[in-house]
């Protein structure tokens, strides 16, 4: 049974873009948490194919608040067309979830 929480997933092309993403999440309660990672990225665009050094965010959010996030990272993401995922979480350790809850609790 899928719990009300979920991981939104972006990429960026620096730290300081990933840095402003996470920030951003995490003081607007959006995001309990955002792991940030540099990776090297394989893609389509604009007809051609491209390769580039880019950061992946992962933030742990209440499923409910997915609208709010994708524009609260729409609103500073360098990208014409940034990537934004959902991805449900199912299963999670109660605690874990528990805590998600209470730090993405908005008044």
């Amino acid at each position: 049974m899928p719990t009300p929480f979920a991981l939104v997933m972006t990429t960026c092309g620096g730290k300081a873009n990933a840095e402003l993403i996470a920030t951003t999440l995490v003081e607007k309660r959006l995001a309990a948490c955002v792991q940030m990672f540099p990776i090297a990225s394989v893609y389509r665009w604009e007809n051609a194919l491209q390769k580039a050094e880019e950061w992946m965010l992962l933030g742990k959010i209440r499923a409910a608040d997915y609208a709010d996030v994708e524009a609260a990272i729409a609103a500073v993401h360098p990208y014409s067309t940034p990537e934004i995922i959902e991805i449900g979480i199912e299963k999670g350790a109660q605690a874990y979830l528990n805590w998600i809850a209470s730090v993405t609790e908005r008044q």
